[in-house]
């Protein structure tokens, strides 16, 4: 039910110049039809897909989703939002679309929601769906969305659980405005213990496996024995498909990180082959115990392999 009396209290100044087109409104989606009391435009369409839709010039935020409850007060707080048009937030140049999904009952939803609209008021060239997974399950299945909240970047990029305004805005720049991403994406997902979606990523194109190779020498530790992880599984079912990667992990070997190193070394002995066995017995005289065992152990390991 419609709370005037919220919606006074939030609603400070008239949301003039706010169109609201509610698309075959159920249940409570027909009482935002008094939101014309405050000033917005409310336009109603009876045919296709229950939503939301809230404009104001160029910039559009569509609800498959009912904004009750908890989701009621942020809402408002959009529509006034929209109505100053607060482009608050320095996102410069990113175009894209952002998809949120919720539930009804998921008590940080709200808050996840809310900043990502205001990401979609700051720059016009962001589209942001907000997604009830209850009223659109298939939507829910397509994006393999296992829990809420949960925000979709772009294609790729998922952010699972409740994250600040600062952090979603740090990762729209990333992936909507530098495209560049993987390598952040990656350490965030197997530090997450997300390990298998990192797995389908570098299915779908293994150039990314030499963004894997570079985590070797990162300081997030279950980044890096993830990393080495999946590098493992694909040479198992495809040796090929490493070489690249590899190519970057013998550079590590040069490097001044004996942590770095120590893992470069172990996953060599992994992934290697006969003609990788030079660079590993120069390691066999390190003053490092823990570099040295490791060479010892991973020139065993390939010549046990061939």
């Amino acid at each position: 039910m419609f709370d005037t009396e919220k919606a006074k209290k939030i609603l400070t100044t008239r949301i003039e110049g706010v169109r609201i087109k509610l698309v075959n409104p159920v249940n409570e989606m027909k009482d935002l039809e008094k939101l014309r009391n405050f000033g917005a435009e409310v336009e109603i369409v009876e045919r296709g897909e229950p939503a939301i839709i809230l404009a104001k010039d160029d910039i559009k935020i569509t609800y498959k989703a009912t904004p009750v409850q908890i989701e009621f007060e942020p809402f408002l707080r959009t529509l006034l939002r929209l109505a100053r048009g607060e482009r608050e937030l320095p996102l410069g140049d990113c175009e894209g679309e952002i998809v949120v999904f919720i539930a009804p009952v998921c008590p940080h939803c709200a808050q996840v929601v809310e900043n990502v609209n205001r990401i979609a008021i700051s720059n016009p060239k962001i589209r942001v769906t907000v997604v009830d997974v209850a009223l659109y399950p298939d939507l829910g299945e397509m994006y393999q969305v296992s829990s809420v909240p949960t925000v979709v970047i772009g294609e790729n990029v998922k952010l699972v659980g409740e994250y600040t305004l600062e952090e979603v805005v740090e990762w729209v720049k990333r992936v909507l405005c530098l495209k560049n991403y993987k390598l952040e994406y990656y350490i965030m997902l197997l530090e997450n213990g997300r390990i298998d979606e990192v797995k389908q990523d570098v299915e779908k194109d293994e150039k990314n496996l030499i963004t894997l190779a570079e985590i070797i020498e990162r300081p997030e530790l279950l980044a890096r024995v993830g990393a080495m992880i999946v590098l493992e599984n694909v040479f198992k079912k495809d040796p090929k498909k490493i070489r690249n990667a590899k190519l970057r992990i013998l550079e590590i070997l040069k490097k001044n990180n004996p942590t770095a190193v120590q893992d470069a070394i172990y996953i060599l002995g992994k992934l290697g082959s006969k003609s990788d066995l030079p660079y590993l017995r120069k390691f066999l005289n390190s003053k490092d115990e823990n570099i040295r065992e490791a060479a010892e152990e991973a020139i065993e390991e390939i010549e046990k392999r061939f």
